[in-house]
């Protein structure tokens, strides 16, 4: 693999933007402007949402213990409850982790673009593949 391919770079830390724009300004006003912008703030959400990603899985795991252990016993009530509810998480976290998974390649739109571009799908599926947005993302750079 190419070692200038955009999915060899470290991310998610603020620090190795400054190092890579130090050399044009003031690491203080880089890390100034990044914070004011709101990019430590993503870039810190990012974190989270994929330790939220794992804390989902985790959960149901549990739950889905229950929902065994629930119609082993003969509680159908708490059987269907369970059913239900694993199946919700597991369509919210199949939705986060599409979004932890897009591609990185992308250009950001313009503000004139702004509206068009940055919108979830309206075909956003229940339940993407994590991949989804690499075949259906209008902003990332196709390759030829």
């Amino acid at each position: 693999m190419n070692q200038l391919d955009i999915n060899n770079f470290r991310q998610n830390h603020p620090e190795l933007i400054v190092r890579d724009l130090e050399q044009y300004a003031s690491p203080n006003v880089i890390r100034q402007v990044l914070k004011y912008r709101g990019i430590n703030k993503w870039l810190r959400v990012r974190r989270l949402l994929i330790q939220l990603k794992a804390k989902w899985r985790e959960d149901i795991k549990l739950l889905q213990i229950k929902k065994a252990e629930a119609k082993k016993a003969g509680d159908f009530k708490s059987y269907y409850k369970l059913v239900g509810y694993v199946e919700a998480m597991t369509d919210c976290r199949q939705q986060v982790r599409a979004l932890c998974h897009s591609p990185r390649e992308v250009n950001f739109p313009t503000t004139t673009e702004f509206g068009l571009n940055c919108t979830l799908p309206a075909d956003f599926p229940k339940r993407p593949h994590k991949r989804w947005f690499w075949n259906f993302d209008t902003l990332k750079e196709r390759r030829r």
